[in-house]
């Protein structure tokens, strides 16, 4: 985490930003055919990709980088290209199945990416580009230091670096488990009132009979693909604490595409890591404070999830630090 930490840092010293959540390279740019106002739209490399010249994978880059010339815009080739290239800075000890290669979805032999970025306290449509939205509701880019074809730095990080998360962690799990750590729980529940509200995910999410299970599993990809750059895949909020469990909203229709909370979780006691702006890396509890997580999501401003909240928004306007 702190080589993933320090490439961003080089990254930002050749280009003055960060790279976005998701981005477009050449010809390879998502499904390009869609309108902007929609989660399938434009640019879905990750963010890891562009760090690669800055984690001594500068040869694997160029690449990616040429093959994303010669393809179609939506091709799942893409990936497959690089499928079963392994990134040991992108494991996690902690996760057992970090250095599996994946083997569903259609997409067998792709490697796996433990490290996510930060989305902050965004929540819905947080795998939407901004350009084109209707809805300012639905605006996450400011909520936190990374989200889709947003290109934030150092400038944005008005709360100070050392209290800006940019980085933490999730174990990575295979489409349609029920694991709460790598898996995520399709629901309507957590959109009430044209918002997105989290508190549901808490208290519908879990089994019964085994609270490490999900009531269900969805067709997502979390950690699985290392070069997708949806939230689903590769992102977190600082919404619900620690090792909670993820929601994905689309209860009928669940995917990959779609918007949800999305929590940091690790198979480390009691929380997880975290890399911040400044370059430091701490642990954070599963017991950190996380406000009213019964607030539906805001826009602007301070946020509504405690410590934990104010950590994600790089300009909310707290200064919030770890306890």
């Amino acid at each position: 985490m702190k080589q993933y930490s320090l490439a961003l840092h080089n990254h930002h010293d050749v280009y003055s930003q960060f790279p976005a959540a998701r981005n477009v390279l050449n010809n390879f740019n998502g499904n390009a055919g869609m309108t902007p106002d929609n989660e399938y739209a434009r640019g879905i490399i990750g963010t890891v990709v562009f760090l690669f010249p800055y984690m001594e994978q500068g040869a694997f880059y160029e690449l990616i980088e040429s093959t994303s010339k010669t393809v179609a815009a939506n091709s799942w080739i893409w990936h497959a290209n690089f499928s079963n290239k392994k990134i040991p800075t992108l494991y996690c000890p902690s996760d057992p199945n970090s250095e599996e290669l994946t083997s569903s979805g259609g997409l067998p032999n792709m490697s796996r990416n433990n490290i996510m970025v930060s989305h902050g306290d965004g929540m819905w449509h947080n795998n939407r580009p901004d350009a084109g939205e209707s809805s300012a509701t639905s605006r996450v880019s400011k909520r936190g230091i990374f989200a889709p074809l947003t290109y934030q730095g150092f400038a944005t990080c008005t709360d100070g670096t050392s209290n800006t998360i940019v980085v933490s962690e999730s174990v990575s799990g295979d489409n349609y488990t029920r694991e709460v750590k790598g898996g995520i729980f399709p629901t309507n529940s957590i959109h009430s009132g044209g918002n997105a509200v989290p508190a549901a995910c808490l208290t519908s999410s879990r089994s019964a009979a085994d609270p490490n299970l999900l009531n269900a599993g969805s067709d997502t990809w979390r950690g699985m693909i290392f070069t997708d750059g949806r939230v689903t895949s590769s992102g977190f909020c600082t919404v619900l604490p620690p090792n909670s469990p993820s929601c994905l909203y689309g209860q009928n229709n669940p995917n990959h595409m779609s918007w949800g909370v999305f929590s940091a979780n690790s198979n480390h006691t009691g929380g997880v890591n975290g890399a911040f702006a400044d370059g430091s890396v701490h642990f954070i509890s599963d017991t950190i404070n996380t406000g009213n997580p019964s607030s539906p999501q805001v826009t602007s401003g301070t946020s509504p999830y405690g410590i934990w909240g104010a950590l994600g928004t790089p300009s909310g306007g707290e200064s919030a630090a770890l306890p």
